[in-house]
């Protein structure tokens, strides 16, 4: 599931406060949407390690086949390997990736000391999403379906930033589902295959089960203008988490890859301000 290639962008930043923090990146992404976060954190003294989902960073069909239990199996692998080294380990993830420290906290609550959830996806629902997404909704339990259908990223591919958005899109926009490109290491899928956002959901509904027995502290971070999953997400996630120590930070000037948008450097700065208070 994990190839060479695919390990490139995998990063693993060794701090200096005994702590350690896991990074979880999006479904279809890639560790590069995490390393400015890793590297913000990594300098405020924390071990910071981000890992290639499984399936990810490979061809199209190989991302297909991926399940959510395969991915929530490797980062549960992840945490395992980080807390043998440290007495104290953060986990935090961007959209499913926050989903699934969230699950991670609950079934593992002596080895997860905090959760930061950055953009929580339970609901498509953003402002930039096709009013059509009803019929997907309709298929995606039909296998032959789920797994033909691929739909290309579009605009404004998360990013409020005009200058990293412009990047993004001229290799979304000449990309071919038949012919991946080295550069979806850096940017990630330019397709959302409908079999991914079928397994997404089929997560979504595992954590909504166990949100409220999970006791961890959690920060959690969203975009008021976020292009993909609206502010109505975070919300949920905060009035329904058992935490009794948790906060909610909105940001303006944002779309929903809060990680490298226009306020990169306030996630790095709460994260930090959030860590350093546990």
């Amino acid at each position: 599931m994990e190839t060479e290639n695919s390990k490139k962008y995998n990063f693993s930043l060794t701090g200096t406060n005994g702590k350690a923090v896991l990074l979880i990146h999006g479904i279809t992404g890639t560790p590069s949407e995490m390393r400015y976060l890793g590297k913000g954190l990594n300098r405020a003294g924390y071990t910071v390690a981000c890992n290639t989902l499984p399936r990810h960073c490979s061809s199209l069909g190989e991302l297909k086949r991926v399940t959510w239990q395969q991915i929530y199996s490797f980062c549960a692998g992840d945490l395992h390997r980080l807390k043998e080294q440290y007495d104290r380990v953060y986990v935090g993830g961007l959209s499913m990736g926050a989903l699934m420290a969230v699950r991670l906290a609950h079934e593992f609550p002596d080895e997860v000391s905090g959760i930061i959830a950055l953009a929580p996806t339970l609901f498509y629902d953003g402002w930039a999403l096709p009013k059509k997404r009803v019929f997907m909704y309709l298929t995606w339990h039909i296998p032959f379906i789920r797994n033909a259908v691929n739909i290309r990223e579009g605009w404004p591919y998360g990013l409020k930033d005009e200058y990293s958005r412009a990047h993004i899109e001229r290799f979304y926009k000449q990309a071919k589902a038949r012919d991946f490109d080295q550069k979806v290491l850096i940017f990630g899928s330019p397709f959302f295959p409908l079999a991914c956002l079928y397994q997404h959901h089929l997560f979504t509904k595992v954590v909504k089960q166990v949100l409220s027995s999970v006791k961890s502290p959690i920060l959690i971070i969203h975009a008021r203008e976020d292009d993909m999953t609206s502010p109505r997400n975070a919300q949920y996630l905060y009035e329904r988490i058992g935490s009794s120590r948790k906060s909610l930070v909105m940001l303006e000037d944002s779309y929903h890859m809060i990680t490298i948008d226009q306020e990169k450097e306030k996630v790095i700065a709460e994260a930090v301000k959030f860590l350093d208070g546990l």
